[in-house]
């Protein structure tokens, strides 16, 4: 875990591509410091969770396990992992899991999803004025596991090998100013938040935690599979929560 110091920044599309309607206004947040998952969770992490509650391993696609970032795991999976993980390391788990519904204790020190104004801030490197997840305004296909393909290139981002998969967490070695790997591309990464594509038009200033309900929640960074344009680290992406994608995974967060 990387820990993330309290700060500010504007959230939203600040580098105005004007790509998506959803990442406007530009807004201002404040966070509390938190921490975050220095890499995604990979499979060999997320195994042993299945293994200890004899759940059914996802499928990897014939890729590899042992340390690609773990896929085809649904938000609600994710949440029980965390409460899982939690008791490991002897913290409090910070979810109250009762069948579909989940409430979250925002006072415990377990292991739980980041916010979507977590994960911007921390993918920007603690909100500073970039386009992509590892600090950088120009998306490399060498840096960042995306579509690269010559049909999809932007004036933001150069050709290169569009891999069609996962690649082990942080084999790519382009961490962001504050050493989080591939807050840009490899898999999008779940978050707590309900989707409202209004939400920033009416979001707290200070440690917004999205809408009090929805039928979707946020995942963020883009993934193997996307366009230049889809692993910007103002992209909001939306899934419902029991949906398990080749190219979705999670990081995770705590409160120190």
């Amino acid at each position: 875990m990387v820990r993330i110091p309290a700060g500010s920044f504007e959230m939203g599309d600040v580098m105005g591509d004007n790509e998506y309607p959803e990442e406007k206004p530009v807004h201002n947040v404040i966070l509390s410091a938190f921490e975050l998952g220095r890499y995604e969770v990979t499979f060999a992490e997320y195994d042993l969770f299945c293994e200890a509650t004899q759940r059914e391993k996802p499928d990897d696609e014939k890729w590899g396990r042992g340390s690609r970032p773990v896929m085809r795991v649904s938000w609600e999976d994710v949440v029980a992992y965390c409460n899982w993980l939690s008791e490991q390391h002897g913290y409090q788990p910070v979810y109250n899991i009762k069948g579909k519904d989940v409430t979250a204790n925002w006072t415990a020190n377990g292991y739980r999803l980041p916010t979507e104004a977590e994960w911007e801030y921390a993918a920007r490197g603690g909100g500073k004025k970039v386009r992509f997840g590892n600090g950088k305004d120009i998306a490399d296909p060498k840096e960042i596991n995306f579509d690269g393909s010559k049909e999809n290139k932007k004036p933001y981002s150069q050709v290169g090998e569009y891999r069609e998969k996962t690649v082990p967490v942080g084999s790519l070695n382009s961490p962001n100013a504050l050493g989080l790997h591939d807050m840009s591309g490899n898999v999008n990464e779940w978050c707590w938040d309900w989707h409202d594509e209004k939400y920033y038009a009416k979001s707290p200033t200070t440690n917004p935690r999205g809408p009090g309900n929805g039928s979707y929640r946020v995942c963020r960074g883009g993934s193997w599979s996307g366009y230049p344009q889809g692993v910007s680290a103002a992209i909001r992406y939306y899934v419902t929560p029991v949906s398990r994608y080749s190219y979705i995974g999670c990081r995770l967060a705590r409160t120190p």
